[in-house]
C-alpha cells in the first residue's frame, strides 16, 4: 500500500509541536510511559494523525536503544518523536507494519473493500480518514480479533502498539470487552485511544489510559498546512480555515466546495426567520432545503450561519472596520446590527450550537431547522 502524502508526519508543526507530543517525548526520556493514552478533542483536531505519529514514536528503530519499544535515546526538547526513515516509520505510515493494529468504528455489514478502502485513506491522509458509514460503532468482534493478535508474541520482538480510533463509539459489550486488555496488557503493547470527549467512555476505560488533551488546529497553522501540503492559495486557505474553525476534517471538505453559494445559502436561511408572516414560503424553503442537502451539509450550513452572526457581533461590539471572516459582506453585516439593536447575539449562537448538537444526535433535521427558525426570531428582538 502506498503512502501518498509526501511529508514525514514529523514535518508537520502541528503534530510534531503538540503537548501530546512533549509529554510523551518527557515519559521516555524517564523511562515512565504509560501503557494506554487517550488523545481526546475536538473533530477534526487531528488526534489521529497524532496517534499515529506516536505510533512511530513507540516502534522507531533508530530512537530505541533495546529490543523493546520501552527503551529510547534521550531525545532534545524540539526533536521529533520517530526518524521517518527507518523501515519501522515508514511501514507504520503505509499500515503494513504487522506489529500496529488498527482498530475503527464501523458497520456490523461492512465488506472487506470498504475496510481496506479506509485504511487505504488513513494511510493517505490520516488527518482525513474516510468514513463511509453513517452509523458505526467499534463491534465486539474486532476487539476479539485484537485480543487474539495480542496473545502471539510481537512479530519483531519490539512490542506492539494499537491505535483504537473515536474510543467513544465503542458499543458496551465491546468496550468491557477491551477493559481486560487494557488492565492486564501483554509486554511492550501500547494504546492509543483517540476520542472527541472523555464523556461517554465508562470510567473504568479512562481510569486506565493517561489523558491527553488535543486542542483544534490553530488557524495560522492550518492556513500554512492548506497552502504548503494542497497547494491552496493563501487568501482562500485563510478563509477556509476561518470558516472551518479549528477543523481540519472540515477544512479539507470546504476547499472543494464553492463557498460562495455556501455563505448565501447561509444568509437566506438567517432571512427565513423573519418571515413566519409568510409560513407557507418558509415552510417550502425549509422542505427544499432538508430534501436537497443530507445532515452533514446541514451542520456546515449552521457554521456557516454561526460565523456570520459572530462576525455580526464583533461590528456590534467594536465598530466597522474590525477583521471579520465575512470582510467582503460588511455592508449586509451592519445593516443586521443596525436594523435590530436588541438582536441577543450570544443567545443566537447558543441555539445555532444546540442545533449542531442536535443534528449530530440524528434528530429530525427539519424539526431542528424550524425550532432554529423559531429562537432566532424571538431572540433578533428580545422582548417584543
Amino acid at each position: 500500500m502506498k503512502n501518498e502524502h509526501p511529508w514525514q508526519l514529523a514535518d508537520i508543526p502541528f503534530l510534531n509541536a503538540s503537548h501530546a507530543v512533549e509529554v510523551l517525548r518527557r515519559a521516555r526520556q524517564h523511562q515512565r510511559l504509560a501503557h494506554a493514552y487517550l488523545l481526546h478533542g475536538p473533530e477534526g483536531a487531528g488526534k489521529e494523525a497524532l496517534a499515529l505519529y506516536l505510533a512511530q514514536g513507540f516502534l522507531c528503530t533508530a530512537r530505541s536503544t533495546g529490543a523493546t519499544a520501552a527503551l529510547f535515546a534521550p531525545a532534545a526538547a524540539g526533536e521529533p518523536l520517530a526518524c521517518g526513515q527507518c523501515s519501522a516509520c515508514r511501514r507504520i505510515a503505509e499500515m503494513t507494519h504487522p506489529d500496529l493494529h488498527l482498530i475503527f468504528p464501523r458497520a456490523g455489514s461492512a465488506t472487506e473493500k470498504e475496510m481496506l478502502e479506509v485504511l487505504q485513506s488513513f494511510a493517505a491522509q490520516p488527518w482525513y480518514r474516510s468514513r463511509p458509514w453513517e452509523n458505526s460503532f467499534i463491534l465486539i468482534d474486532d476487539i476479539r480479533e485484537l485480543k487474539r493478535k495480542l496473545a502471539i508474541t510481537s512479530y519483531e520482538g519490539t512490542g506492539a502498539v494499537v491505535l483504537l480510533l473515536e474510543a467513544h463509539r465503542l458499543k458496551a459489550e465491546s468496550a468491557n470487552a477491551l477493559l481486560k486488555i487494557l488492565e492486564e496488557p501483554p509486554p511492550n503493547t501500547y494504546f492509543l485511544l483517540t476520542a472527541v470527549s472523555v464523556e461517554g467512555l465508562l470510567p473504568t476505560i479512562l481510569s486506565r489510559c493517561q489523558p491527553l488533551a488535543v486542542p483544534p488546529v490553530a488557524q495560522q497553522e492550518m492556513i500554512d498546512f492548506l497552502v504548503r501540503r494542497y497547494g491552496v492559495a493563501a487568501e482562500r486557505a485563510a478563509l477556509v480555515a476561518a470558516m472551518a474553525g479549528g477543523n481540519l476534517r472540515e477544512a479539507l471538505a470546504l476547499l472543494g466546495d464553492d463557498l460562495e453559494s455556501r455563505r448565501r445559502l447561509a444568509v437566506e436561511f438567517m432571512r427565513a426567520a423573519f418571515k413566519f408572516n409568510k409560513p407557507v414560503e418558509q415552510m417550502d424553503f425549509l422542505s427544499q432545503l432538508t430534501n436537497e442537502h443530507d445532515r452533514q451539509e446541514l451542520q456546515q450550513l449552521l457554521r456557516f450561519c454561526l460565523v456570520w452572526v459572530r462576525d455580526a457581533c464583533v461590528i456590534k461590539a467594536c465598530g466597522p472596520g474590525q477583521r471579520l471572516v465575512n470582510a467582503d459582506l460588511q455592508e449586509a453585516l451592519l445593516a443586521l446590527v443596525k436594523n435590530l439593536p436588541h438582536f441577543d447575539f450570544a443567545g443566537v449562537i447558543d441555539e445555532l450550537e444546540y442545533a449542531l448538537d442536535c443534528l449530530e444526535r440524528y434528530v429530525q433535521p427539519w424539526l431542528v431547522l424550524m425550532v432554529l427558525l423559531h429562537r432566532i426570531n424571538q431572540l433578533a428582538r428580545p422582548g417584543r
